[in-house]
């Protein structure tokens, strides 16, 4: 069984550089590791040919593309039979590797879902001057696989709107592993993998829709890196003269050409991607029954966007969902939306306690490791603390508060 990790890139040398490493340490020969260049005029060419593996492939798209594109062209070069994205300020836990290996080997499903644990690049332009370490999350760091369909699981929470409750379990192919049989099973045409803007959420809202077997499990197999460069922290911001919105308004750009924008056009505010994500899919799906409670999706985008953008954005979303609404005939709907205010949802003294039991059993430390403070510090760092104890799990699971007892004891000897 072969296995893809594609590492799609832009402008990034730097980070890349640590990135596609933490991949390269994985001892796996039957692994193919795929760096897609989004035609960067940077040395990223030059980042790739410092290392000698014969796993390793270079990809330029030969012209800037979106991330749609840059996504689909690079699985569809992948040979693999699971394939695994993570970004270029990301990375992959090498020797938490042959689990992964395992569960797929043993399970063979559709995809494999985990929780990824998060590393802020410290120092960084324009960034946090504060970060630099790695959190472990109690002992569900040891957490036991176990199977789910997703769409009997997150269907009505997709429908409405309900989306803080579609984690941790839910299909990805970023920071996730998935077959390529079930991708190109699932495609809305030859070719088309992924068909509208951003394409990790259009899987996700796509295997929730049709369903599969799926594994989740609460162990990290990466960690996802945010840095100044990072699309997500990148669309946070509305000031075009602010050069921390610089990736954001790239991604923009690269969206102009490409044929499969969402259904509300080339727009940059995630809330409304999210929902134009759901509404693309449910046109290319006519076979779907299922319908969303349009005056809770409107409610999220509208109200969300009156909080966080400019009033000229502002103005332009509310435009665009108007437009959407008398096209679709939902126009009682938003206005409905558009008169209700916007709630809070209220944390119960359930929530309250389950996160501070959360807190009282996870710790964090610096990921500095002889003398580099970088995602390739924190990612042998992290496999220094979870060592083989999943190896256990997988073999008696009421095992797992024991290997988490053994990850505190190495943590503490880590300080």
């Amino acid at each position: 069984m072969k296995i893809s990790i594609i590492i799609p890139t832009r402008e990034r040398a730097d980070y890349l550089s640590y990135s596609l490493q933490t991949a390269l340490e994985i001892e796996d020969d039957n692994v193919e590791i795929i760096v897609s260049d989004n035609f960067s005029t940077d040395h990223t060419r030059d980042v790739i040919e410092k290392f000698s593996d014969k796993r390793l492939k270079y990809i330029n798209t030969g012209k800037r593309v979106s991330m749609r594109e840059n996504f689909n062209s690079a699985t569809l070069k992948s040979t693999g039979d699971y394939i695994i994205f993570f970004g270029d300020d990301d990375g992959i836990l090498p020797k938490q590797f042959k689990y992964l290996r395992r569960i797929l080997e043993k399970h063979k499903p559709d995809g494999v879902s985990w929780v990824k644990s998060t590393y802020l690049w410290p120092n960084d332009e324009y960034g946090a001057k504060t970060g630099g370490r790695i959190r472990f999350y109690g002992p569900r760091s040891y957490g036991v696989p176990y199977e789910y369909n997703p769409q009997k699981k997150h269907i009505d929470n997709l429908m409405q709107c309900r989306l803080k409750s579609l984690r941790p379990a839910t299909p990805n192919i970023y920071h996730g592993c998935v077959s390529r049989v079930f991708l190109e099973k699932n495609a809305s045409e030859k070719d088309v993998l992924f068909d509208s803007t951003i394409p990790d959420v259009n899987f996700e809202y796509r295997t929730i829709m049709l369903g599969g077997k799926f594994i989740h499990s609460d162990h990290a197999f990466s960690i996802n890196g945010d840095s100044a460069v990072s699309n997500g922290r990148a669309h946070g911001g509305y000031d075009l003269n602010d050069p921390r919105t610089k990736p954001a308004q790239k991604f923009h750009q690269e969206n102009e050409n490409d044929p499969y924008l969402n259904v509300f056009g080339n727009q940059r505010f995630t809330p409304l991607l999210l929902m134009a994500t759901l509404e693309t899919l449910r046109e290319r799906m006519p076979d779907f029954k299922h319908q969303p409670n349009m005056v809770e999706w409107y409610s999220y985008v509208y109200n969300l966007s009156k909080q966080q953008t400019p009033k000229e954005t502002f103005q332009i979303i509310v435009k665009s969902l108007k437009e959407y609404a008398a096209r679709t005939g939902t126009l009682d709907d938003f206005n409905v939306a558009e008169c209700r205010p916007y709630k809070k949802t209220k944390k119960t003294w359930g929530d309250i306690k389950a996160r501070l039991k959360l807190n009282l059993s996870t710790f964090s430390l610096s990921a500095e490791k002889d003398g580099e403070n970088t995602i390739l510090s924190a990612v042998r760092l992290y496999d220094e603390i979870l060592g083989d104890g999943y190896e256990h799990v997988l073999n008696n699971p009421k095992t797992y508060k024991t290997e988490w007892r053994k990850a505190k004891a190495r943590y503490k000897k880590a300080l």
